[in-house]
């Protein structure tokens, strides 16, 4: 990968701009190669051809040209950091720290202190736990040489500070783990009942510990974990009425600010999406578009973070109220930079216009739209169970257009590649056993036991649960083919 390359596409035009003065603020931009390989790149990434450009400016010394591409890089960087430091709390408290202990190598103690103090409100303000740690050690440290400092009062704050972090990272480790699992699964896998077991020990940790529940930080926490256990149990109807109900005591007790206004557009985005489970796909696209009114609130620092969850929105809202301006919406996504460049663009764009021709009866513009998804570097980044259903989903399709003789094969080849997993899922298993005598049946009406077997599958599982855990809904592609028997 090429570093400096990356890093200049990424810059937007204010860190452009910002960047250029920076630059030129003790030099003066003429005849300078670093602007001259800046605009080299900025100007032809696709075409920059690095190997002429470092010929062009320095022959054969190539290592003059490496160091060149190091400076340029380091100085891009200093800009980057030097304008947005005061766009991020954590980041400026750290400065503030450092500040600090400028001033004590300088040997003025109480100056030092001053900073550390200053530092210390703040973070408490936001409840940085980590970075009070570190003031702390820095105040306890600066009390050797400053006797008025309260050694014991300290000592205290940061035992206390300690109980506080301990737990967070605590927390954390089990929410960024589980997180991991519902966003990779897509909820189409085994592990419900583990990480529930976690995100109810998240829960009685924090409720356990008043103090600690009173907390803006551990109350946005404590939202996380009973969101994700909601999640985890599909119950979306509960979910809908925690999340509105705790929406609102939020705004009104100021808990949102800049740094949990993640948790915020989070919390925005389980609603919209809860909304639709419940079958509220109008009161969904309300609180799409308050999700983004919200995605552009402090210079619309996370929009980009978000962007993806707000088309999610509108695409699974409208393929139930208008498929046409659904894709629409997924065409507009398909060509926007910030949703190509996610890890889970194809499984969005293509899944999605996949299951919309699908249930269009557009079955040959469906297949080529899951077969590209299966092709795309994302799908493997999928959970295995995820791939499944949607290897299953694809030879379904092609059932419908009669490639009988394809769907065996990819049938035989998918018990070659999956065979342990299409082992352990019951439904999987079944649903491919079906479809494999659905191809040698030629009058399901007089076939009893293929009769029994599919209406044993549909037995397994309701068809409102069946359209969370498949791609496409096994219960309903089945009971259309034996629904005129009885």
């Amino acid at each position: 990968m090429n570093i400096l390359l990356k890093t200049i596409e990424s810059l937007n035009k204010e860190e452009i701009r910002y960047y250029k003065i920076f630059s030129n603020r003790t030099h003066n931009e003429s005849s300078r190669k670093d602007i001259a390989l800046f605009k080299a790149i900025k100007d032809g990434t696709k075409d920059y051809d690095e190997n002429e450009i470092a010929k062009k400016m320095y022959g054969d010394k190539k290592n003059n040209f490496y160091q060149l591409k190091n400076n340029l890089l380091q100085a891009i960087n200093r800009s980057i950091v030097s304008q947005h430091t005061d766009k991020e709390n954590d980041t400026s408290l750290y400065n503030i720290v450092l500040l600090s202990r400028i001033y004590k190598r300088k040997g003025n103690i109480e100056l030092s202190y001053h900073y550390l103090k200053k530092a210390e409100k703040k973070a408490e303000k936001i409840e940085a736990f980590e970075i009070l740690s570190i003031i702390y050690s820095e105040i306890l440290k600066l009390s050797y040489e400053l006797i008025s400092i309260d050694i014991q009062e300290y000592i205290n704050r940061k035992i206390e500070n300690k109980k506080k972090l301990d737990l967070a990272q605590e927390i954390d480790v089990t929410l960024y783990s589980v997180m991991h699992s519902i966003k990779t699964t897509q909820n189409f896998s085994n592990n419900t009942e583990k990480n529930t077991h976690a995100l109810n020990n998240i829960v009685d940790s924090i409720t356990s510990q008043k103090e600690i529940s009173k907390s803006p930080k551990f109350r946005i926490k404590l939202f996380e974990a009973i969101s994700r256990i909601l999640l985890q149990e599909n119950d979306f109807i509960s979910l809908e009425n925690y999340l509105n109900s705790t929406y609102k005591r939020f705004i009104k007790d100021k808990i949102f600010n800049k740094s949990n206004h993640e948790q915020k557009l989070m919390m925005l985005t389980y609603l919209t999406n809860s909304l639709y489970k419940n079958g509220k796909m109008k009161e969904s696209l309300v609180v799409a578009e308050e999700l983004k009114k919200a995605m552009n609130e402090f210079d619309s620092f996370l929009k980009n973070k978000f962007l993806f969850y707000y088309y999610n929105a509108l695409v699974i809202n409208y393929s139930k109220l208008d498929q046409e301006k659904a894709l629409a919406v997924l065409h507009k996504a398909k060509n926007n930079s910030v949703i190509q460049s996610l890890p889970a663009f194809g499984s969005f764009i293509y899944l999605n216009m996949g299951l919309i021709y699908f249930d269009q009866k557009k079955n040959k513009t469906a297949v080529k739209q899951f077969s590209r998804l299966i092709l795309q570097k994302d799908f493997t980044n999928l959970s295995i169970n995820f791939q499944l259903k949607i290897i299953i989903s694809e030879i379904i399709i092609r059932y419908e257009l009669n490639q009988l003789d394809l769907v065996e094969e990819k049938i035989k080849s998918l018990y070659k590649t999956h065979k342990d997993i299409i082992n352990n899922n019951l439904r999987e298993k079944e649903i491919l056993e079906i479809i494999k005598e659905l191809i040698y049946c030629n009058n399901i009406k007089t076939d009893k036991t293929l009769i029994t077997r599919i209406k044993k599958l549909l037995a397994l599982t309701s068809s409102e649960n069946a359209q969370n855990i498949d791609v496409i809904n096994y219960n309903e592609w089945l009971s259309r083919k034996i629904e005129n028997l009885t």
